[in-house]
């Protein structure tokens, strides 16, 4: 048995295995660990123009995801068809970061946690790199 002292000081220690001071390369361990853990299908991060920045999962369907998922929640009435057959089992969450809006979207599985675990990573890898580049 596990002294309980060690656990407990253990508890302070990085428990991210494989860093990267890559961007991008964080941003899809982070998906893809997220991803995994939650048994989607897919999960991307994509912008306000629907490009894909980071995804995990099949890559044509990562894409399509950052694609439709500034139009979850738009006010534009006359969404493509398409939308409603890829909404099936997809959830999408906001992310602003230094002025940008980002979207987390997501494909099957346990998505409420896995976009909340994702949507706080990308966030604090991103404001990560622009502390970088400041310096």
């Amino acid at each position: 048995m596990d002294n309980p002292t060690n656990v407990a000081g253990q508890l302070g220690q990085d428990r991210r295995q494989a860093r990267s001071e890559n961007t991008q390369v964080a941003l899809t361990r982070l998906l893809e660990a997220a991803r995994r853990s939650a048994e989607l299908e897919a999960l991307a991060l994509g912008d306000e123009l629907g490009l894909l920045m980071a995804g995990a999962g099949a890559a044509e369907l990562c894409d399509e995801l950052a694609a439709v998922a500034p139009l979850f929640g738009s006010d534009n009435v006359e969404l493509p068809t398409n939308l409603d057959i890829l909404s099936a089992g997809t959830e999408v969450r906001r992310l602003a970061v230094d002025g940008s809006e980002l979207f987390i979207c997501g494909r099957g599985g346990d998505l409420a946690a896995a976009l909340g675990h994702a949507a706080a990573g990308c966030a604090r890898i991103l404001v990560e790199k622009k502390a970088r580049l400041a310096h």
